[in-house]
């Protein structure tokens, strides 16, 4: 694969370096053991605490721009750190996720507040390897070609990902991903295998420079979970000892499927979906949509015709419903259309919300008989706490999205909580 010529005045590829060879067709679609919990300074009640400091403000210059029609040339020299969102070798100051303020302000069930920051872990015992979701929504076939702006890919970073930093040191590229208009065209398949590329390289360049033998957790949501489904389907799962490494893989919002009644042998062949908080080496998989409006349309689809869409409830992973210990929103958007603003019902000067023990996560099947993470409000006899969500709204409509865009944000904690249990158990 011949190097790239940078892009006048950037680190850039530019986008006349001939496409990357087609790979190998796939599906669609601190101490690490220590508490996750956050600290937490109550205005009006009292709440408890566990860990203190919070981190600087996160940067504001990044989206995407620039002409979808042709293939992206693949990145190359992912050893440099400025082609990662996050990763230890940036500066602190431009790195997305240590620089972001995370700090959140709890909604208590009798009305008051409570301010809970975020501790960046002094020294993580594992890594965490990121890819985010789609966020360049033009509806032209191509890929994002154009890293001058952006803001639209800190929106899942820090909605889904920089919490993390709490117990693992992370590792976010950036990548030519495919524009919303790719799926559904003639051109997705190509399109898909050139942005993989980039992850590909990316993932390569950590094994080989940062990995050291640590253990890591990976990381996907929506178009993140088809490029980190395929690096687990063509490199670790193949690989002893990166499947020895593996402490789980996140793989929301994806079409990630399993036989019905297994746990096992459908999108991967030999690593199954997690049953336990504990359990190593295991897939938690899910789609999100409201308990009263089940997917229809076939918006629940597998990606193996017959098997079943996995759901791995993290608030639950033995089966059953739980109340989801922490929700976290933010109180902010870079792009209106991808992840509207939410209406808090107050004025919240932190720059994200988060509601405890508020929503019932459970595991149901839809009408065509496949699994999903259904979410319902479910506040005891005494909360005054309302639902800022609106599910009605067409950005969430059952036959498109459901909830695809809070798949991490519902179950944020308990999926910290179970990364954290994960490292405990391999003895970090």
């Amino acid at each position: 694969m011949r190097r790239c010529s940078p892009l006048p005045g950037s680190r850039w590829p530019s986008s006349s370096c001939s496409s990357p060879a087609a790979a190998s067709s796939s599906t669609e679609t601190g101490t690490a053991a220590t508490s996750t919990e956050p600290t937490t300074t109550t205005t009006g009640t009292t709440v408890d605490t566990t860990t203190t400091t919070t981190t600087e403000a996160a940067p504001t210059t990044t989206g995407t721009s620039g002409d979808p029609s042709t293939t992206g040339a693949p990145l190359e020299g992912y050893a440099d750190p400025a082609l990662w969102l996050c990763h230890p070798d940036k500066p602190v100051d431009s790195d997305a996720c240590l620089s972001a303020d995370l700090t959140a302000t709890e909604l208590l069930p009798d009305g008051g507040t409570a301010i809970v920051e975020h501790t960046i872990a002094a020294a993580p015992a594992f890594d965490c390897f990121y890819v985010y979701p789609t966020v360049d929504i033009r509806l032209q076939p191509g890929q994002t070609e154009s890293f001058d702006d952006l803001d639209q890919e800190l929106d899942p970073l820090l909605n889904q990902a920089a919490r993390f930093t709490s117990m693992c040191r992370m590792f976010a590229p950036l990548y030519h991903q495919v524009t919303i208009g790719t799926y559904g065209s003639g051109e997705a398949e190509t399109l898909l295998t050139a942005a993989y590329q980039d992850v590909l390289a990316a993932f390569e360049s950590y094994l080989e420079h940062h990995a050291d033998g640590r253990p890591l957790l990976i990381l996907g949501h929506s178009q993140g979970t088809y490029m980190t489904t395929r690096l687990l389907q063509e490199v670790v799962e193949p690989d002893p000892v990166l499947r020895e490494r593996l402490l789980a893989a996140f793989l929301l919002g994806g079409s990630f499927s399993v036989p019905f009644g297994a746990a096992v042998g459908g999108t991967l062949s030999t690593i199954p979906l997690c049953d336990s908080a504990e359990q190593l080496g295991c897939v938690v998989a899910y789609r999100t949509y409201a308990a009263e409006l089940p997917p229809e349309g076939g918006s629940n689809a597998p990606d193996i015709p017959g098997n079943d869409v996995a759901c791995a409830n993290p608030a639950a992973p033995g089966g059953g419903s739980a109340r989801a210990r922490g929700a976290f929103f933010p109180n902010f958007t870079h792009q209106e259309a991808v992840f509207p603003k939410i209406d808090f019902g107050a004025v919240i000067d932190t720059p994200f919300v988060v509601m405890r023990d508020f929503y019932d996560l459970s595991c149901q099947t839809d009408g065509d008989g496949q699994h999903f993470l259904a979410v319902a409000p479910a506040p005891d006899d005494g909360d005054v706490r309302t639902d800022p969500i609106d599910v009605t709204a067409p950005l969430f409509a059952p036959a498109f999205l459901g909830l695809h865009v809070l798949d991490y944000n519902f179950a944020l904690q308990d999926l910290l909580d179970a990364a954290a249990a994960k490292a405990a158990a391999a003895g970090l």
